[in-house]
């Protein structure tokens, strides 16, 4: 039912808002498995998804709540640059869909791997262990690049088994990660990660 409401403002830490982000992003991990199953519907569910999200953030941004729980997650994730509506899932999504439309199962995999566990744990780690700081990042740490790299070779060699395209696949991905383009990054590094697989 939608209801005229104003959402409570609690205030939450930094580190619980990249706690709540974070978990978010690293649930895009299942596309792989359920486009293994049935890639036609996993596209469909994704489009769905991106659309509902974006009808129900447009009204949490007039003060409108259509899905309660959701417009509470979306409150806790929101980031002060989002003005009004957090955009994140969306292009996480689109991002997910990019990928397994363009790509190989194997290299859409490997992208969707380093978006989900690259980029995602990188954010974390930097939050909790982050003092060095890159310079021309936009505050990127020096152990946060290091997870991200890390995770898309791991989870790209556990795909491939290719040590060198795991390498390439963890350089680029992490070159991408590294540049200030705030959520855009959640479409260019699956990308980035499914394109040198791919080739």
């Amino acid at each position: 039912m939608i209801k005229n409401v104003q959402l409570i403002k609690r205030d939450y830490t930094t580190l619980q808002k990249e706690l709540v982000r974070k978990t978010i992003h690293m649930t895009i991990a299942f596309v792989p498995l359920f486009a293994g199953i049935n890639i036609s519907l996993t596209i469909t569910l994704l489009y769905l998804g991106i659309f509902f999200y974006l009808g129900n953030e447009y009204l949490r941004s007039q003060g409108i709540v259509f899905v309660s729980a959701l417009a509470t997650v979306s409150e806790v994730a929101s980031r002060d640059r989002d003005n009004g509506m957090t955009l994140g899932p969306v292009t996480l999504g689109l991002g997910a869909l990019v990928a397994i439309s363009l790509f190989n199962p194997v290299a859409a995999s490997c992208g969707i791997y380093a978006l989900a566990f690259g980029d995602g744990l990188s954010s974390l780690t930097g939050k909790l262990w982050g003092r060095r700081k890159i310079p021309f990042s936009g505050g990127k740490s020096f152990i946060g690049s290091f997870t991200c790299f890390v995770m898309i070779f791991s989870t790209s060699f556990g795909v491939t088994g290719n040590f060198n395209k795991s390498l390439f696949a963890a350089i680029g991905g992490t070159i991408v990660e590294l540049i200030p383009i705030k959520d855009i990054d959640n479409i260019l590094i699956p990308l980035t990660v499914a394109f040198i697989v791919s080739i």
